[in-house]
């Protein structure tokens, strides 16, 4: 089993950049662009992955080029998975 470490982002793009952002944003390891809107809006989840936190991940966000700012609005962590690793 695997720990569960998930985060809900809103990333707010330059309109004009939208795309550029958007594959960007795509191409981190542990990063899911959901949803875009023509604002610039993007709907952005970060799970774990190998070698590095979750956090870090959602912390660099905002230094993609375009990216105005970054908003977490979820963030869920089960750590009942790890006790239940460290147990077997």
């Amino acid at each position: 089993m695997t720990a569960i470490d998930i985060c809900g982002v809103l990333v707010q793009a330059r309109p004009e950049r939208l795309a550029e952002v958007g594959k960007r944003l795509g191409a981190i390891p542990g990063v899911e662009v959901h949803a875009e809107d023509p604002k610039g809006r993007l709907v952005v989840t970060v799970e774990a992955s190998p070698g590095r936190r979750t956090i870090d991940t959602v912390s660099g966000l905002g230094a993609v080029e375009g990216v105005v700012a970054t908003s977490l609005v979820y963030q869920y962590a089960d750590d009942d998975m790890r006790e239940q690793e460290s147990a077997s």
